[in-house]
């Protein structure tokens, strides 16, 4: 049988895990300001997520045998987490045109 399966899915998993880190912690920070309109929130997340998925990276290489540093595994990381502050923007920018 010949073997189906996606390549690189693991960097589907790393996009995966920050966009919806970035969406999560978003909707917390914005739920404790009383503004609509958080971008202080967005950036706020968006460098969480890339300090963490760098610093995960980092403690793989250091800390771990089986375990190494993969500079594309934070560039899916930052990926993930930029389409995610990109489509909260998205979204606050609609809500704001359309008056909510």
């Amino acid at each position: 049988m010949p073997k189906v399966g996606l390549q690189n899915a693991d960097k589907y998993v790393h996009f995966t895990f920050h966009f919806v880190f970035v969406v999560l912690w978003f909707l917390y920070f914005n739920t404790k300001t009383e503004s609509r309109i958080n971008q202080n929130a967005i950036l706020k997340v968006f460098l969480m997520s890339f300090i963490f998925g760098f610093l995960i990276e980092i403690a793989q290489f250091l800390f771990t045998k089986t375990r190494g540093y993969d500079l594309l595994d934070v560039l899916a990381n930052t990926i993930g987490a930029f389409v995610a502050a990109l489509l909260i923007r998205l979204v606050q920018l609609l809500k704001m045109k359309k008056g909510y």
